[in-house]
């Protein structure tokens, strides 16, 4: 049971900018003692072996199939409430409780495949040292404080979609059968006793996926569904796929420390490749200006950082602000030496062309830059002149 890409991208970031707190929390546990013990037996209904042989039996299968090796407890919520599934995690056992009416709704494939969602947390969390678990405590904590920049927020609701998605994989691999795994969903979600998986299959199947999901805790079920689907028809590939239908990619608007790294990578190869493309062979008349170094290495490319292959295409489907950020990153280099003049707004309209900008640049070169419609015409005819090598 791998984690998702995103867990590892997380941790891993999280990581290497709070070492401290990460490796301090990966050691802490948080053992069943005493007082848990009194907690589940004041409000809880033990479920034991003998008097429920069948809830065992599944959540029994469940563990077997993921590998789960500690011992199982099973417990039904006395305080009643909605249908639903809980895990108490403890490193040691794995705690199971129940609310409402969920094992009454549940056939015995649907059961196990709710188990083993929630046995799928106790999976992840105990993963490589709780390598995981310490990334989730991070961003919980980070969440209570008012100070915590946006991106650490986003990225704490997307970690908390993914951990849903991961654990409703592991139900997929359990039962390895999606119709169960889709139905136990549905039943959870509605409390109906009966439903049509693959009715609502096919009504996942019509989700604008464009629009990301809005879920603080867990994506909306049919999104859920259909990323059951995608994990059923093509696994190996389907992870990527996946979290990307679920966030924005590099929106400005939301986010997230993976996308905050990844944009600024994005935005240096794009520097060093302006610096390659716009000066022309080496020598001392035509070295970048002062102003253009600077700038550069305000960007995090020192001189020494090129020449680049310049021009690499830019994701598809970047959201318009970013793209206009990226644009304005151009634009900057372009305008930074007083002295540059059409030429240089040609070479930069080059690489936009060739990085997927071409369009966003060549808009700010009237909005932004104020050049008149004779001035963008005849940049624009200069850089035809270039690219076709004049």
């Amino acid at each position: 049971m791998r984690p998702l890409p995103y867990h590892r991208s997380v941790a891993e970031i999280l990581e290497r900018e709070h070492p401290v707190s990460f490796r301090a929390l990966a050691a802490s546990t948080r053992p069943g003692g005493p007082e848990l013990d009194q907690s589940l037996l004041r409000s809880t209904y033990r479920l034991e072996p003998q008097a429920h042989p069948d809830v065992h039996q599944a959540v029994g299968r469940a563990a077997d199939a993921l590998g789960v090796a500690v011992p199982t407890e099973v417990y039904a919520d006395e305080r009643g409430g909605a249908a639903n599934a809980e895990l108490v995690f403890v490193p040691e056992r794995a705690i199971l409780v129940f609310t409402g009416s969920t094992l009454e709704l549940l056939d015995p494939d649907e059961l196990c495949a709710v188990a083993a969602h929630e046995l799928a947390h106790h999976l992840l969390w105990t993963l490589e040292d709780g390598r995981y678990l310490a990334a989730s405590r991070l961003l919980d904590t980070a969440e209570t404080d008012a100070r915590t920049p946006s991106e650490y927020l986003e990225t704490a609701r997307r970690y908390r979609l993914a951990t849903e998605l991961y654990a409703d994989r592991a139900a997929l691999d359990a039962t390895e059968d999606l119709v169960p795994v889709v139905g136990g969903l549905l039943k959870v979600a509605t409390g109906l006793k009966q439903a049509d998986p693959a009715a609502y299959l096919r009504q996942a199947a019509e989700v604008d996926l464009t629009t990301p999901s809005a879920g603080s805790t867990h994506p909306e079920t049919v999104l859920r569904a259909w990323a059951l689907q995608r994990w059923a028809e093509d696994p190996a590939s389907a992870d990527d796929l996946v979290v990307e239908a679920f966030a924005p990619a590099l929106d400005l608007d939301s986010l997230d420390l993976p996308g905050q790294d990844r944009l600024l990578v994005l935005t240096r190869d794009l520097v060093a490749g302006w610096l390659t493309l716009t000066a022309e062979p080496a020598t001392p008349a035509t070295e970048p200006a002062a102003e253009v170094l600077e700038l550069a290495e305000q960007y995090g490319v020192a001189a020494a950082a090129y020449p680049r292959t310049p021009g690499s295409l830019l994701p598809d489907r970047l959201p318009p602000e970013t793209r206009r950020y990226l644009a304005s990153v151009l634009a900057d280099l372009a305008t930074a030496d007083p002295e540059a003049g059409h030429d240089t707004l040609a070479r930069t309209l080059v690489l936009a062309r060739g990085a997927g900008l071409g369009p966003d640049f060549h808009q700010m070169l009237g909005t932004d830059l104020g050049l008149a419609d004779g001035d963008r015409q005849r940049v624009a005819q200069r850089a035809d002149a270039l690219a076709g090598g004049e």
